[in-house]
């Protein structure tokens, strides 16, 4: 299994990077995907394909900043769910930022959410597969977010550093983060 670049190695996955992006995501929550190209090509993004065998299994798309990375879209082909792929694909990533910061911002646990079953299985899984827990939630678009790291420690500052290095003071301002609790 492998990253790649739809930018250059893996050119050929725009599209179903593309069309999963959008099927996987809630349109309220995405980011036009041409700026997300644009960011990528100054080096602020980076759109990757999770591939095996040159078969397109899922996307993780990142932002970074000097030296600080955001897990900012992470999904697996319909197709390809249930067989470990996810966690496979994310002990990549965690290897490929191991020597950064790196921030992943999951849906926060509420039992009275629609998908509140959804978000508790989402979060195991990030916990099982190595990442803890910051202490630090945020609501991002109109949605309550938890954030977790690697090693568990992350500051709010940090968390929006990071958005106005790559978002700037409009895009930030559309965000709309705010610290919760």
């Amino acid at each position: 299994m492998e990253l790649r670049n739809i930018q250059n190695t893996g050119s050929e996955y725009r599209e179903a990077v593309r069309a999963l992006y959008e099927e996987a995501f809630p349109e309220i929550e995405r980011k036009p995907f041409s700026l997300m190209e644009e960011l990528s090509g100054q080096g602020q993004m980076e759109i990757l394909a999770v591939v095996e065998n040159e078969e397109f299994l899922g996307l993780a798309i990142n932002m970074m900043a000097g030296n600080t990375a955001l897990l900012d879209y992470f999904a697996v082909s319909p197709d390809s769910r249930g067989g470990g792929i996810g966690s496979r694909s994310l002990q990549l990533l965690l290897e490929r930022f191991r020597d950064k910061k790196y921030i992943f911002e999951i849906e926060m646990q509420d039992d009275s959410a629609d998908n509140a079953e959804e978000r508790k299985r989402r979060k195991a899984f990030y916990l099982r597969n190595g990442l803890k827990e910051t202490g630090v939630f945020a609501n991002v678009y109109g949605t309550d977010f938890e954030l977790l790291t690697p090693d568990g420690e992350l500051s709010y500052s940090e968390y929006t550093d990071i958005l106005y290095a790559i978002l700037g003071e409009e895009g930030v301002r559309l965000l709309n983060p705010r610290l919760l609790k």
